[in-house]
């Protein structure tokens, strides 16, 4: 039904402004619409109370003049495309300041409901809030309070009289407060119903980074991954042949051909854990299972995917993975964390002449510490505290998006682990904390 009523929503909005702007920007945008809506209805509702009521007509007027300023906001919202969300800011908060201007009018001029009309401001404050951020809201409530403060001392408390003369007060009374109810109440429900469905499409919208993320963290590793793949498969080629000229000779030397087979055999091996490398990375996470996997394996399989760029930059790799060493994981998960740090150590490693990366793995008080370390420049401390949030990237424009660490820690803490930074003498190390299980 809401998205039906989306749907509709749109239409007074700029033609195709999903695709130009943020979530949250559209989602404002719908809200602006909805609220001036609503807000057209319950005023025309207003106006037509008064007029039954035969109140004055100045009340009257300005009741006819809050419905053309919402009128106003749809048309500027609908024909304004270019710098659609400070349009959006501006709107909305001329929007929000002439009605509540329009509210101090009729409590302060002695032709309305006196002070009695102020409870139009609490869907106003809902509007500001939501417009803008809480605080804004909160900001908004203390500067009205100061305002209302002043008028008090200014007119001397005359707005309480109003209702004494006013005729039908108890009818215009009882009608501005059942409006007030029914707009605040429905603003209220919009809120909460248009926070769920955004937050559906962040959730959705911040999968397909990941995902998108993942896969460019694969390509970085893999992009010579081919030249792996191409010489196991040239020198089972090679063997073949070989074997082909033994069994066209007349004397056929079994040892020769055992050893042969024994060099293919060894061949497709490693050509089988390099698909096992690249299909355990590649498993949609959300597919995936916890399963108990051998930790030397697991570093091993992601090497392998590197190992021709490892070679290419000429860099000496150690791995020290203590025996036996289990953890209970997703496999993929963990995997995409290994290689988003060895891609890390890589680019860290573009510009250094001894180019070293070291990675261990051990247990320790019942937790599995794997560490990718290399002897980069390291991170400035100055933003330490940064390379961990969503976006942040010291690399050149074009060359890193600012997820992988953030998506690497919000993995591991996935584990109940942890994923921190330090700097030990030249060494950069990485460190991954997981609980053992074991």
């Amino acid at each position: 039904m809401l998205k039906t009523i989306f749907s509709w929503i749109d239409y007074l909005l700029p033609k195709d402004l999903e695709s130009q702007v943020d979530l949250s920007i559209l989602f404002r945008a719908r809200f602006a619409v909805v609220s001036s809506l609503v807000g057209i209805i319950v005023l025309i509702l207003y106006l037509s109370g008064l007029i039954y009521l035969d109140l004055s007509t100045a009340i009257k007027v300005r009741t006819f003049f809050a419905i053309l300023i919402l009128l106003s906001v749809l048309i500027v919202f609908k024909s304004r495309r270019n710098h659609f969300e400070i349009v959006l800011n501006v709107g909305t908060f001329l929007q929000i300041f002439l009605l509540m201007l329009l509210v101090y009018t009729d409590t302060f001029t002695g032709q309305g409901l006196g002070f009695f009309s102020l409870i139009w401001l609490i869907p106003l404050f809902i509007m500001s809030a939501f417009y803008f951020k809480p605080q804004v809201g909160m900001l908004v409530i203390l500067a009205n309070v100061l305002i209302i403060s002043v008028l008090i001392f200014i007119t001397g408390g005359n707005y309480f009289k109003v209702h004494l003369t006013m005729p039908n007060f108890e009818g215009a009374f009882l009608l501005t407060l059942t409006l007030v109810i029914f707009f605040s109440s429905f603003l209220a429900f919009f809120i909460i119903q248009l926070n769920e469905i955004l937050k559906d499409e962040l959730t959705k919208q911040k999968g397909l980074l990941e995902e998108s993320a993942k896969f460019q963290s694969l390509g970085q590793m893999a992009s010579n991954l081919a030249h792996d793949v191409n010489n196991p498969l040239f020198t089972i080629q090679g063997k073949l042949h070989q074997m082909r000229n033994l069994l066209s000779q007349d004397k056929l030397d079994l040892n020769k051909c055992d050893s042969i087979v024994e060099e293919v055999e060894e061949t497709i091996l490693k050509l089988s854990q390099i698909v096992k490398g690249i299909s355990t990375f590649a498993r949609q996470g959300s597919g995936d299972q916890i399963v108990s996997v051998n930790v030397e394996e697991l570093i091993q399989g992601i090497i392998l995917l590197a190992n021709y760029k490892i070679k290419l930059q000429n860099i000496t790799l150690t791995v020290d993975v203590e025996p036996q060493t289990y953890l209970i994981c997703y496999p993929s998960y963990i995997s995409q964390v290994l290689i988003n740090l060895i891609n890390n150590a890589f680019d860290a490693l573009e510009n250094i002449d001894n180019k070293i990366i070291q990675i261990q793995a051990f247990v320790a008080n019942d937790f599995v510490e794997i560490h990718v370390r290399d002897n980069g420049l390291g991170v400035d401390s100055s933003i330490e505290k940064k390379i961990f949030e969503s976006f942040f990237t010291t690399k050149k424009v074009g060359k890193g998006t600012g997820l992988g660490l953030s998506i690497s820690s919000g993995l591991v803490k996935l584990h109940d682990g942890t994923l921190s930074y330090s700097r030990k003498g030249n060494m950069t190390d990485f460190t991954i904390k997981l609980p053992s299980y074991e």
